[in-house]
C-alpha cells in the first residue's frame, strides 16, 4: 500500500514538470509516461523518476 501511495507521488510530481516544460495537459503528460514506460520497459516510476532527475539536472 505504502509503495502505491509512493509510485502516484513521484509520478504527480513528474507530471506536473511535462505539465510546465512542455505546455501539455494532465492526460497527455500521463499518456507520454506511460508511452516511455511501455518503450523502456522499466516501470513508469523509473520513468518518473528519471524525469524528476533530468528536470533538477537542467535547472540546477
Amino acid at each position: 500500500m505504502q509503495n502505491a501511495l509512493e509510485t502516484r507521488k513521484v509520478i504527480e510530481r513528474a507530471k506536473g514538470i511535462l505539465m510546465d516544460s512542455q505546455s501539455m495537459d494532465e492526460g497527455e503528460a500521463f499518456r507520454k509516461i506511460q508511452k516511455m514506460s511501455m518503450n523502456t520497459r522499466k516501470p513508469m516510476k523509473e520513468v518518473a523518476e528519471a524525469i524528476i532527475l533530468a528536470h533538477q539536472a537542467a535547472s540546477s
